[in-house]
């Protein structure tokens, strides 16, 4: 069992390159991954999506991927065309300037070296069967940190959700003591009500089936078994553990929908602030459910 929020970070390096991922993950209804990459390795997206697929079900997903070079490795790059090409760069930033009104700048070495791609080179540059093998090493680094964190949550998650259902348990023993005082002793204020309004003009017999009937639709002996149900279920999805969120999220309504008929039901005072209880537990887990994988 697994909680959608989690983080994970790889380190690899592999000849003069090296290097490192981030993944983070939050709550999403479906599985959305948006990846965040030097573009000379950009060609290698898609290698990425598909092994964050292959590990992951749901949430919203951020990878961040970052390329270093060993030292010295990058001062090869440094060529007098490229050096040209940022100066040029920089020339037509300190002209549009100008033209604009702007002062115009004095162009230093501090610009030069700022431009991003001065000292990263082309993607032709980069050693693409070594960026690979590092980045295949750094996302499997980042997903079993992702993987453990998230693991870690889902359990404690879990055990959460299951005290909560020991919870609803023992409010709901309590409702089922009360039930059967809770219909009599509402069977005999209706029987009182309806023979006040009728004023004994109507068989004895008549009046007691007439109130039976009115007491048996307020009577949520049903909605106690359908609820005992729910929960023996939902504690059930909780130890087999896996991905069961949907199943989960699915007997929580059932729950939530139960609970609310009882509280529509029940006169008794009693019964009401155990209905209100279970509710506000119900409520909770439908919360805490959102969070699982």
């Amino acid at each position: 069992m697994q909680s959608m929020t989690g983080f994970g970070t790889g380190e690899s390096t592999v000849g003069a390159l090296t290097v490192t991922v981030e993944l983070r993950s939050v709550n999403h209804r479906f599985l959305d991954v948006s990846v965040k990459m030097p573009s000379s390795i950009a060609a290698l997206e898609t290698e990425i999506r598909a092994h964050l697929k292959d590990k992951l079900a749901r949430g919203r997903v951020s990878c961040s991927v970052q390329v270093a070079r060993a030292a010295g490795a990058d001062a090869a790059l440094i060529t007098p065309e490229a050096v040209d090409r940022g100066l040029d760069a920089l020339a037509v930033i300190a002209d549009r300037m100008a033209v604009r009104g702007l002062p115009r700048p004095e162009v230093g070495l501090d610009n030069l070296l700022a431009l991003p791609d001065l000292l990263h080179g082309d993607a032709d540059d980069i050693a693409i069967d070594d960026a690979r093998q590092a980045l295949a090493g750094a996302l499997a680094a980042a997903t079993d940190g992702l993987l453990a964190m998230k693991r870690t949550e889902g359990a404690e998650l879990a055990a959460e959700m299951g005290r909560r259902i020991e919870t609803i348990r023992v409010h709901l023993a309590k409702v089922n003591t009360l039930t059967p005082n809770a219909v009599a002793e509402a069977e005999e204020r209706l029987r009182e009500r309806l023979a006040a309004l009728l004023e004994d003009k109507i068989d004895p017999q008549r009046l007691a089936q007439e109130a039976a009937i009115l007491a048996d639709r307020g009577n949520i002996a049903e909605e106690c078994e359908r609820l005992a149900s729910h929960l023996d279920q939902s504690a059930a999805a909780l130890a087999a553990g896996g991905q069961m969120a949907k199943r989960l999220n699915f007997l929580l309504q059932e729950m939530h929908r139960e609970v609310n008929t009882m509280g529509s039901k029940t006169q008794n005072m009693e019964i009401t602030g155990a209905v209100i209880a279970m509710k506000e537990e119900v409520e909770s887990m439908r919360e805490q459910v959102q969070n699982l994988e």
